[in-house]
């Protein structure tokens, strides 16, 4: 790589070049640009070192300059000479460059890279209210990333590029796209998620390679019917918007795979959508107003998972076990779906069914008894679906209040019955109603494992819980892992009973005390902060419902541990007060600048950092600890030091890691992983390290309410005393009565 052109000064110092290095595109060629100039210095100035051999430029560079600006000298390795690079007409002080996070020459450096066919150009977060007219120009553009700027509208010129395929404008303020996007005819992906977009170009539909249109969090209405012309089209992403329908011309999507409308106020469907859309794999129609699903949808061959949770569904299609490929249904929260068709139960393909808050009180379709449809499907499913399926029954979610109205004894139903202690029901205290349910929350009570029970009689209540907030995708997740963390706390807890050591005693009392989880999830997409974040006092309002509907939960438990990750940790830290300790992964702090977040306006963004600082100032105060885990992403480790930021840590920069409180006790941590992107969650789990961080906050919880309750384990024996490492130790393998404290 070459380096930069260093400026020298005679008498007094002239402004006569401006200079920089930047790598040649995908080549393994290495390019250095300078600007000739009218006058040049009499010295020969270096520009840098390759193999230890300096490269200068000459006294003079000859290169014609048009009226369009100045012209462009490329240094290229393989010829070992200047190449005339064509004329720049970016200057330095050009008023769309100043004050920037990155300086005018590095713009200007990026836009000259990028030229020539394939070129790409990142101008990703660095503070541009407008984009250089010179981007325009470059018409042999593939790849224009323009997201988390400032940006509030484009040019008619973005249609000049004509080989762009891939746009980034997420996390912008865009009111709008041009007409002239249809022009982009090779356009492959646009990514325009997180801005405030009222409509789409109706000529989106002439992007025929279109394959990937993510728009969510925006304020789109409407969707053009254009967009049936996307033959192309893979994967349509626009949950969180204003949608009221979609387009019948969508059908025409014959390659569509992965739809997503969840958070929107859609009532209706296409009704050839399900057979029309040959290539459907996933639907997620959550949180929207559905009446009813297609019939179509019973043909639909390739689809796996279909999503229709929380809407006004009274009834499935009959025959909708007639979708070959079905691996999961979510139709939870559906307060007025009497029942499940049989179909679903002969369905071999079919894994889980979520049901937790739909009534299932009809009867059971044969016109017999009414309200007996739950108990006939549980016992037509345990029956092998009239025969039709040899693998055990399809796991069902659902929750006592259903059982309790089947006549259902909970201690006795079918082992592929997955129950909830509770439905939906605290979700009337985030803004719902009995028939209008918003969001989701669904409590799993711990059960000790039998060889643990057999050595305590009496079963107790679990003293930790663990709310799980979801992520934008608006369904609840974490259930893998903390499925993991049940299991791994049960095999420590069996392979230790009767087993010595402090360490022995701690892994069987977290096996018989456990944790419950809270799952809960904001399908509306609005970061559990409502719609009304400054918008008077309805912000308010709305953040009190959600914490009145966690606070009704979690306030029954000795300890509690919050666990989110993106807009769930944001979730995490806006209600970290409610906590003992919040476990945050890769979260928006600062929305305004994040670049993924709701559609919503600058005054709610800045309101809803303030109420986020807040609570975690109080848990703080309240002797709560708090950690932020973020990956290496420079946006990331930027949010998450916002947390800092906004408590006024005494390291008030991007390095400051942590802020304590010597009198509660409590504190703020920032820890930072070598993840470079924002799936750090997943990265760690795939690296068997997230188990381990959830792990050990859950036994000092559990510690901590042995030695507060005066359990008759010591506080030794609970938390691991100094000669064991603790809980974490323990092997998982038997127990080997010949070793102590293992």
């Amino acid at each position: 790589a070459a380096g930069s052109l260093q400026r020298t000064a005679a008498g007094r110092r002239r402004e006569t070049s401006a200079s920089a290095c930047i790598m040649a595109s995908s080549h393994a060629s290495c390019v250095s640009v300078t600007r000739a100039a009218s006058r040049a210095p009499a010295s020969r100035r270096h520009i840098g070192r390759r193999n230890g051999t300096s490269l200068a430029v000459p006294r003079r560079v000859d290169a014609r300059a048009d009226a369009g600006g100045d012209p462009i000298m490329l240094w290229d390795n393989d010829q070992r000479k200047f190449v005339d690079g064509g004329c720049t007409t970016t200057r330095l002080d050009d008023p769309c460059l100043q004050g920037l996070s990155i300086t005018p020459q590095e713009v200007i450096e990026r836009i000259h890279k990028a030229k020539g066919p394939g070129g790409r150009l990142d101008l990703t977060g660095v503070g541009l209210r407008e984009v250089p007219s010179e981007v325009w120009t470059l018409t042999d553009l593939a790849d224009l990333q323009l997201s988390n700027n400032k940006l509030t509208c484009l040019p008619e010129g973005l249609g000049d590029l004509k080989h762009l395929e891939r746009l980034g404008l997420a996390g912008n303020r865009l009111r709008s796209l041009p007409e002239s996007i249809g022009n982009c005819v090779k356009l492959e992906g646009l990514w325009a998620h997180g801005n405030v977009l009222g409509s789409l170009p109706s000529a989106i539909g002439k992007c025929e390679w279109l394959r990937h249109l993510m728009l969510a969090g925006n304020r789109l209405r409407a969707l053009p019917d254009g967009i049936g012309d996307l033959d192309a089209l893979e994967e349509l992403s626009v949950p969180g918007n204003r949608l009221r329908f979609i387009p019948e011309t969508i059908v025409g999507c014959a390659s569509l795979r992965t739809l997503d409308l969840h958070g929107n106020e859609i009532e209706h469907l296409p009704d050839a959508m399900g057979k029309r859309c040959r290539s459907l794999e996933e639907v997620s129609v959550q949180g929207n107003r559905l009446l009813s699903v297609p019939d179509s949808f019973c043909d639909a061959r390739r689809l796996k998972r279909l999503n229709v949770a929380e809407n006004k569904l009274e009834s499935l299609p009959e025959a909708l076990g007639d979708a070959a490929m079905l691996t999961t249904l979510w139709v939870y929260a559906n307060p007025n779906l009497s029942r499940l068709p049989p179909s679903l139960a002969a369905n071999v393909s079919l894994k889980q069914i979520w049901a937790e808050g739909c009534a299932l009180d009809g009867n059971d379709g044969d016109g017999t008894e009414e309200g007996n449809a739950l108990k006939a499907y549980v016992s037509f499913a345990a029956e092998g679906g009239g025969g039709k399926r040899k693998t055990p029954p399809a796991l069902l979610g659902l929750d006592v209040n259903q059982l309790a109205r089947a006549g259902m004894d909970e201690n006795k139903v079918a082992p592929f019955v997955r129950i909830a202690e509770l439905g939906v029901v605290s979700s009337w205290l985030a803004g719902g109603a009995q028939d209008t349910p918003r969001g989701y929350f669904k409590l799993e009570k711990w059960v000790p494992p039998k060889e643990v029970r057999e050595e305590h009689s009496s079963q107790e209540k679990a003293p930790v819980l663990i709310v799980a907030f979801g992520s934008a995708p608006g369904v609840p997740n974490w259930g893998g892992l903390l499925k993991k963390l049940r299991d791994d706390v049960r095999a420590r807890g069996v392979n230790n009973v009767r087993g010595a050591g402090a360490g022995a005693a701690a892994a069987v009392t977290a096996a018989r005390l456990g944790f419950d989880v809270l799952y809960v999830a904001d399908t509306a997409r609005s970061w559990y902060g409502g719609a009304g974040f400054g918008d008077g006092d309805a912000g308010e309002t709305a953040e009190r419902r959600w914490r009145g509907a966690v606070r009704e939960i979690s306030g029954e438990y000795e300890r509690v541990v919050h666990l989110g990750d993106s807009m769930g940790a944001s979730a995490a830290l806006l209600f970290a007060d409610l906590a003992d300790v919040s476990l945050a992964f890769c979260p928006q702090v600062d929305l305004v600048s994040a670049s993924i977040r709701p559609g919503r306006s600058a005054p709610w963004m800045r309101r809803y950092e303030r109420a986020m600082i807040a609570a975690v100032r109080r848990a703080v105060d309240n002797g709560s600890k708090v950690v932020v885990h973020t990956g290496s992403w420079a946006h990331d480790v930027d949010q998450a030091s916002a947390v800092l930021r906004g408590l006024g840590s005494e390291n008030n920069t991007s390095q400051a890691t942590s802020f304590a409180d010597a009198k509660t006790g409590g504190s703020v941590t920032v820890v930072t992983h070598h993840v470079d992107n924002h799936r750090l969650a997943l990265a760690l789990e795939e690296g068997g390290e997230l188990l381990p961080i959830v792990r050990l906050a859950l036994h000092e919880q559990i510690a901590a309410t042995t030695r507060e309750g005066g359990d008759d384990a010591s506080s030794s024996s609970a938390a691991g005393s100094k000669e064991t490492g603790g809980v974490d130790d323990i092997a998982l393998k038997k127990f080997n009565p010949a070793v102590r404290g293992i």
